[in-house]
């Protein structure tokens, strides 16, 4: 029978380990490119919205300007790229529809976070030529 054994992790190793990671810096956001994801998100979001009219009602316009706003300045002062697009929006958007006693808040802020994690990573990449060549030999 043969024994394994792990190594136990040296708080020297594991905290220079640490410290490199917190001296990563994120880009900083590019208000082009947040105006441009936003205006890509806005069109989405109306053409879902309107096709799930049992949730929203006569409230789609309202209910994506509202997300529209949340969306792009979380874009023009939070994100930074890749590893930087966080759920916080998210969840404002389902309380500012809520707030507001609009329809449909949780479809909604459900419907904005799969857009945004299906493409906000990947425009950054197309935007700032992050990720060409790849998986070019």
């Amino acid at each position: 029978m043969k024994t394994s054994f792990t190594r136990p992790v040296n708080p020297f190793e594991q905290s220079r380990l640490v410290c490199r990671m917190c001296e990563y810096k994120f880009p900083d956001p590019i208000p082009e490119f947040a105006d441009h994801e936003t205006e890509k998100f806005r069109e989405h979001m109306l053409q879902r919205l309107t096709k799930k009219n049992e949730y929203f009602g006569d409230s789609v316009q309202e209910i994506v300007d509202i997300c529209t706003e949340i969306l792009n300045n979380f874009l023009r002062t939070e994100y930074g790229g890749p590893g930087t697009l966080m759920v916080i929006p998210f969840v404002d958007m389902a309380d500012a529809i809520r707030e507001k006693e609009l329809p449909g808040a949780p479809q909604a802020a459900r419907a904005a976070v799969v857009w945004a994690q299906n493409n906000i990573d990947n425009h950054w990449k197309e935007w700032t030529g992050e990720g060409e060549g790849e998986g070019e030999e």
